[in-house]
């Protein structure tokens, strides 16, 4: 029994790496296009390398550690209970506990943002992203907008595209979903260790193109 609930705990380790490292990609898919779109500029966005923007993969993977999906996380009581009222307070009650849960998926991101972009900014002097350009910023790091959007984007992706990306990843063999997860981590830390000897040694970021 042990053995089996360790080799579970594995198994579900390996899939949240292979979800972080899906959103992480889509993050960066994201991104590139906004920038190729608004911009009209082919940008090397985040960090890496490689076609990862890892602040997405933290941000959603910290989201559904801390309160899982809106129906399906820690909220699922709620819900449940709400199911019970009469039409109108059942209304009521769903929209503020989606409210309750954008809250979240606002703030947890923002606040990756934030401690990043300071961190990035402060030790190496390199500025990842400056929303500057917006009303209500605070120092370039984080702004009202991005926050705003965050919470919607991220409360609608949990609700609909995470549930649906958990089915599609569980139906790799978990043999193979733990190589692939292995393989993964392997290449993003090798990525990391060579961005991060470029930044000491240069003072810069590498740019790829």
């Amino acid at each position: 029994m042990a053995t089996a609930a360790k080799e579970g705990k594995a198994n579900r380790f390996f899939y949240l790496v292979l979800m972080f490292m899906l959103i992480s990609f889509l993050g960066w898919c994201m991104e590139t296009v906004y920038f190729l779109i608004n911009w009209h500029d082919l940008t090397d966005r985040g960090f890496l390398s490689l076609p990862f923007c890892t602040i997405y993969g933290c941000s959603i993977l910290a989201i559904y550690l801390i309160i899982g999906t809106p129906k399906g996380g820690r909220l699922k009581n709620l819900f449940e209970r709400a199911k019970g009222l009469s039409a109108g307070p059942k209304v009521f009650a769903n929209i503020g506990l989606y409210c309750l849960y954008f809250v979240f998926a606002a703030l947890i991101p923002t606040i990756a943002e934030f401690f990043t972009a300071l961190f990035f900014d402060k030790v190496f002097g390199v500025v990842l992203w400056d929303y500057s350009y917006h009303t209500f910023h605070l120092y370039g790091y984080i702004c009202l907008e991005m926050t705003i959007v965050w919470g919607i984007v991220i409360t609608a992706a949990m609700s609909v595209v995470w549930p649906l990306f958990e089915k599609l990843v569980r139906l790799i063999p978990p043999r193979a979903a733990r190589r692939i997860a292995i393989f993964l981590i392997a290449l993003l830390a090798a990525d990391f260790a060579l961005n991060f000897s470029y930044l000491c040694v240069k003072g810069r970021h590498l740019v790829l193109y």
